[in-house]
């Protein structure tokens, strides 16, 4: 099987704007979903992607 990528990431974070920031602007992904981690509910937890994932 050959991997041609990441499909897409997903992250616990309690610092969701500093997390945001990072992804889309630095890593150049977007962010594709925003939860509340179940655990945790002070914590959110976040999916980034890119094009085509």
């Amino acid at each position: 099987m050959e991997l041609l990528g990441i499909h897409h990431v997903s992250i616990l974070t309690g610092m969701a704007e500093r997390n945001y920031q990072f992804y889309t602007k630095v890593l150049g992904m977007r962010l594709i979903k925003k939860t509340v981690n179940q655990d945790d509910t002070t914590s959110y937890h976040l999916f980034y992607g890119d094009a085509e994932g």
